[in-house]
């Protein structure tokens, strides 16, 4: 739900400026939902809330439709369960906008989601008066397994995935027919979505994602336009469709649009957001002390084996790099994210912890010792070197080092020569007060 109220803000704000003449769509090319922790067939239950919670601000703040990819699959299993599956849409109308047009049950349990919606807007310029159908399909790919790109994993949860170009070939004529203009939401890399706009001439836009951070330049691949949305939600990108006197498309603009500290904040969107953040922080909190005993007593993480050490035992013997690193922003990491009630997302916590996912930090009831940036997040697992010092260890070049959480995503300020004098330490070193 990362950036929902500032896309809401910069919506609203459109509509006002373009004095409500200019219609508009709010889609999403895919992974809306969390698979986080997905095990055995089932989801854990603060997941389960974050995307409860996804699914209803989708409907409350009018998201015209959402492809689904593989990610979603678990969740979507939740959703379109046969049993109570009215009583669901009645909670949560947005589950008719979720569209997949090669996604399928495995079983009789289960429904499958539409392929495509249409919607229907009227035209205040131009031809005022003038009624364009759009139809908005889906496609996904089958995520590679490994190194092999041919290796693909087809079922995830109650779902199967189809191959995406057969399904093209079955619903866009079909489609083509009720409309007057498609858009293929595509969660596939560039090339697959090149290969569907050049097989189904009746495509006119394809917006695509696939965990890219760039803002290229759209392109025209027959005729469609492919335009790709950009990863996480740091900004949105914005296609405007020009249309000629007669309904036909002139031209498609893309841009990305900055979700910075110049959109101000949708106050309803901000309620919705931090009512959501409050209920699965507290379904995290939970399940974090049901779990934590078990972790320490049985976990690689909270025993002796672990190859981390900490940063109490590296000051054992560099208490003047310890003095420093106490100093910097790196000491307080996980302040930063408890601030934001982001102390349980994943996504954010690998950086601001040490050796997530490698044997590390996994959560603060169970390994508290390893949260926050530490030594050993830059130098790598200090334990066989804590208990055999030698020379060799911890060496790490910069800014390489730096950039890999420092993303222009993540920290857009970032700027080495700057930041390193804050953190920098050895002999001679010191960080500024």
């Amino acid at each position: 739900m990362g950036g929902l109220a500032r896309r809401v803000s910069y919506l609203k704000a459109f509509k006002h400026r373009s004095n409500m003449e200019v219609p508009t769509l709010f889609v999403d090319a895919g992974n809306i939902f969390s698979d986080e922790r997905f095990t055995a067939g089932q989801i854990p239950t603060d997941v389960m809330s974050k995307n409860k919670w996804v699914v209803k601000a989708y409907g409350d703040f009018h998201h015209d439709a959402a492809n689904v990819n593989s990610a979603d699959l678990p969740y979507l299993g939740e959703l379109f369960k046969k049993e109570d599956f009215d009583k669901r849409v009645e909670e949560f109308p947005f589950i008719n906008k979720l569209v997949s047009a090669n996604v399928r049950p495995i079983d009789d349990a289960h429904l499958a989601p539409v392929p495509y919606v249409i919607r229907e807007i009227t035209l205040k310029r131009g031809v005022p008066g003038h009624k364009i159908r759009i139809g908005i399909v889906g496609f996904t790919e089958s995520m590679p397994i490994g190194p092999n790109p041919d290796n693909r994993e087809t079922v995830r949860g109650a779902y199967r995935i189809d191959d995406p170009f057969e399904a093209a070939k079955r619903v866009l004529p079909e489609l083509k027919s009720k409309t007057d203009f498609i858009i293929a939401l595509a969660y596939m890399p560039i090339d697959m979505s090149q290969r569907l706009a050049t097989e189904n001439p009746e495509i006119d836009t394809i917006i695509g994602a696939r965990q890219i951070n760039n803002t290229e330049d759209v392109q025209s691949v027959n005729r469609a336009t492919i335009a790709y949305a950009y990863n996480q939600t740091k900004h949105l990108g914005e296609l405007r469709v020009y249309v000629k006197a007669d309904g036909s498309i002139e031209n498609q603009v893309n841009r990305f649009v900055a979700l910075d500290s110049d959109i101000p904040d949708d106050p309803a969107a901000v309620e919705v957001v931090t009512t959501a953040h409050n209920d699965f922080t507290n379904e995290q909190n939970k399940r974090s002390q049901e779990t934590s005993s078990l972790i320490q007593s049985t976990s690689l993480l909270g025993a002796a084996e672990s190859p981390f050490a900490g940063v109490e035992t590296c000051a054992v013997c560099h208490q003047s790099e310890f003095e420093i690193w106490e100093r910097t922003g790196h000491a307080h990491a996980m302040a930063t994210l408890e601030r934001k009630k982001q102390q349980f997302d994943t996504e954010c916590v690998r950086c601001h912890v040490v050796g997530f996912g490698k044997g590390g930090f996994q959560s603060l009831t169970s390994t508290p010792q390893l949260a926050n940036v530490q030594c050993e997040s830059c130098h790598g697992p200090g334990r066989a070197h804590s208990e055999s010092p030698a020379k060799g260890y911890g060496l790490m070049v910069t800014p390489i080092g730096c950039v890999a959480c420092h993303t222009p995503v993540n920290s857009p300020d970032f700027n080495f020569v700057t930041y390193w004098p804050k953190v920098r330490h050895g002999a001679g070193e010191a960080a500024p007060e």
